[in-house]
């Protein structure tokens, strides 16, 4: 079993056997005492802003356009030509910017509840009585290198679409993107899900949608030239792509659907958001991103899952541990216990050490005692801006 699965299997071991459920902890203490009963409470965790560390150098640039924009590498060179953005509603097509009334043009972002600036714009397009927002933002990527800093490589695009009206609508959205990667109008493709190959001409859906398309200068993947991406998967409540069709400039189509044929030395890609209903006063929110690395949301990164174990029995030792997926440069972890918990063992606060080996996973351990029965709000503080709390409740045994 490979380490990656025994994480796994260990996380849904930890689900299965903590959260909210009721235990009886073991006790190795004198013969004739009973065993206390244990109940652990997860609540919803805190997000008060995240601070990562990043290049401020923008890597990546963009020109908005209608419900889209134009990419470009910090050299100005071109990583697409033509991008059309195009919208399904009832069943009729339309190109962005037509058969609507626009509300709002590129303006900026509003800052974060932290008071940052961010670097992008929106707009809003009225199309009866459906509000789109298009968000336009210049974002942090993943680090090829788990020592370096995010780059701002990566732009992001995301629609808001709100029903305002009093019966039900069905809405879609396609972006299709004429392919230039630096030198080359004909451009291939690499997915991770596709390992050694080479894509041209296939629709990505269903198993076969990656979390990212890479678009390479050159279709040879020991020797790619510039690698731009299409992040499919933002995460979190962003919806996905329905599918993403690699094609040739020509391949046509019905007006909405395009066939997935060989480039021929002139490549495209569509990303399509499937056609789907939004009720009254419903909304729906998806996006995708382009540049030249992959976008990861903040969030994501050095994300914690804790897991408790050891005795809870007062006066002996229970466990703590945190296990940290893809940790950033500088991420540290506050353990923060009640009146009636002490640490018997490791400090409050610790840094998270950078991974060992091929799996982008840390661990940070307390060792902790329970001093009395009770009701405990465990808090576990992250650098990032996440907190996360246990409350667990100890007390005898029935």
């Amino acid at each position: 079993m490979s380490r990656t699965m025994r994480l796994g299997a260990r996380k849904a071991a930890g689900v299965l056997g903590f959260l909210g459920c009721c235990i009886l902890a073991a006790t190795a203490g004198e013969r004739g005492k009973k065993p206390v009963k244990v109940t652990v409470e997860d609540e919803k965790p805190i997000v008060v802003e995240t601070v990562l560390p990043i290049d401020p150098t923008p890597r990546i640039r963009y020109t908005p356009s209608p419900l889209g924009a134009q990419i470009r590498t910090a050299n100005n060179q071109n990583l697409h030509l033509g991008n059309s953005t195009w919208i399904k509603v009832d069943n009729q097509v339309m190109q962005a910017g037509t058969g609507g009334r626009l509300e709002k043009a590129n303006q900026p972002l509003p800052r974060t509840p932290g008071g940052k600036q961010r670097q992008g714009h929106q707009s809003v397009f009225i199309y009866g009585d459906l509000r789109i927002t298009s968000i336009v933002e210049l974002v942090p990527c993943k680090a090829n290198e788990r020592d370096k800093k995010r780059e701002l490589a990566t732009v992001m695009m995301r629609y808001i679409v709100e029903n305002t009206g009093k019966q039900p609508r069905r809405f879609g959205l396609k972006n299709h993107m004429d392919m230039y990667v630096v030198t080359n109008d004909g451009a291939l493709f690499a997915a991770p899900n596709f390992p050694g190959k080479i894509l041209d001409g296939i629709e990505l859906k269903d198993k076969t949608l990656p979390p990212y398309v890479m678009c390479l200068e050159r279709p040879d993947l020991k020797n790619p030239g510039y690698v731009a991406h299409i992040t499919i998967d933002l995460g979190g409540s962003i919806e996905k792509a329905s599918r993403v069709v690699l094609t040739s400039l020509g391949a046509g189509g019905d007006g909405w659907d395009v066939p997935a044929i060989q480039a021929g030395g002139d490549s495209a890609t569509v990303v399509f958001f499937d056609q789907k209903e939004i009720k009254p006063g419903g909304k729906r929110e998806f996006g995708y991103a382009y540049g030249k690395g992959i976008a990861i949301p903040l969030e994501s990164e050095g994300s914690v899952e804790i897991r408790l174990g050891g005795s809870f029995e007062p006066g002996k030792v229970f466990t703590v541990t945190a296990v940290v997926n893809d940790p950033p440069l500088g991420q540290a972890l506050t353990l923060e216990l009640p009146k009636g918990m002490t640490l018997a063992e490791g400090r409050e606060i610790q840094p998270v050490p950078q991974p060992v080996g091929e799996e982008p996973v840390s661990v940070v351990q307390w060792k902790c005692r329970v001093q009395e029965f009770g009701r405990f709000p465990m808090r576990l503080r992250s650098s990032t801006g996440v907190t996360q709390t246990k409350i667990v409740t100890v007390a005898p045994a029935e």
